[in-house]
C-alpha cells in the first residue's frame, strides 16, 4: 500500500516539474531592440552598469526606453532608459536543473519508503 502511495507521489511530482521546469537566465548577445522584436520573449533580466539587476515582464521598446512590468501580475509599468542596459538576459527552461530536482525528489521518496519498510517489523 505504501509503495503505491510513494509511486503516486513521485508521479505527481514528476508531472508538476515536467510541466513547469526549472528556469535559468541566459545572457543574449543581440541588442535589446533586436531581442524584443521577438514576440516569444515574455521576461528579461537587465543588468545595469552598477551591477544591479531588474526583471521586466512583457517588455517592449518605446523610443529610447524599455517598458515592462516588475512582476508577471503587476499593473504598474517600469520604464528604463536603454542607456542603462549593460546586459540583457532571457528566461529559459533548464533541463539539467529540472532533472536534478526530480532526482532529489525521487531520492527523498525512495528514502522515505525504505525507512517506512524498515519500521514495519516493529
Amino acid at each position: 500500500m505504501r509503495a503505491v502511495h510513494a509511486r503516486r507521489t513521485l508521479a505527481a511530482g514528476w508531472l508538476a516539474l515536467a510541466t513547469t521546469g526549472c528556469a535559468a537566465w541566459r545572457v543574449e548577445s543581440v541588442s535589446p531592440q533586436e531581442l524584443l522584436k521577438d514576440p516569444e520573449v515574455h521576461a528579461v533580466r537587465i543588468t545595469r552598469a552598477d551591477k544591479s539587476k531588474v526583471e521586466l515582464y512583457y517588455p517592449s521598446i518605446k523610443g529610447d526606453s524599455i517598458l515592462g512590468h516588475p512582476t508577471e501580475t503587476a499593473i504598474a509599468r517600469v520604464v528604463m532608459p536603454l542607456s542603462q542596459v549593460q546586459t540583457i538576459a532571457t528566461r529559459h527552461k533548464s533541463f539539467g536543473k529540472t532533472v536534478l530536482v526530480v532526482l532529489a525528489v525521487g531520492g527523498g521518496v525512495a528514502a522515505y519508503g525504505l525507512l517506512q519498510s524498515l519500521n514495519q517489523g516493529y
